[in-house]
């Protein structure tokens, strides 16, 4: 496989493998990749976008990192009753960060125009649902990190709601034994 033949693509996208295999390659638009694609197993009306997120890894270490950020906040709250504002800006920043490395991997592993990495400047969760729908869309990938993440977002929000129940239950049995 050589990338200086005469017949390069100069596009990104699914072309006939170099090596004569009967699979298709793709060109990221620089290099042969190593991402091969059976045209057999493509769905009527597939296109190269789509065939290149089937065989990309879309479930990396990056977005389980950013669904599973929330038990962080989680068990900051259940450990101490008052939360550090610098634990909400790391996070912020983290998913950020997280979001950036995900979007560059998914761009690597040869998924074409994947969800922008800059929504989780907005929330981590609509990076998290976002990217989860884009991928669903282009490869037709589980959404298991959105679910992850609205399963963990769900039982914060019930203990942050336990926890306030608690204390208005508390101030209110106070104010009674104060005017009793």
């Amino acid at each position: 496989m050589s990338d200086a033949s005469p017949d390069v693509p100069t596009q990104r996208g699914w072309y006939a493998d170099p090596a004569g295999l009967p699979q298709k390659r793709w060109w990221d638009g620089d290099q042969w990749t190593e991402h091969l694609h059976d045209p057999e197993r493509n769905a009527y009306g597939i296109d190269g976008a789509l065939a290149a997120g089937a065989q990309a890894s879309v479930f990396n270490n990056y977005i389980w990192a950013i669904a599973l950020l929330p038990v962080v906040s989680f068990l900051a709250l259940t450990s101490a009753e008052t939360s550090s504002p610098l634990l909400g800006w790391g996070i912020a920043i983290g998913s950020v960060v997280l979001a950036y490395l995900d979007h560059r991997q998914l761009l690597r592993d040869g998924l074409d125009r994947p969800f922008h990495w800059a929504w989780a400047i907005l929330s981590p969760g609509a990076y998290v649902v976002g990217r989860s729908v884009t991928v669903r869309r282009l490869t037709g990938a589980s959404l298991a990190p959105m679910w992850v993440w609205v399963a963990i977002m769900l039982v914060y929000v019930l203990t942050v709601l336990g926890k306030a129940d608690g204390a208005a239950a508390a101030a209110l049995g106070g104010t009674a034994a104060l005017g009793g």
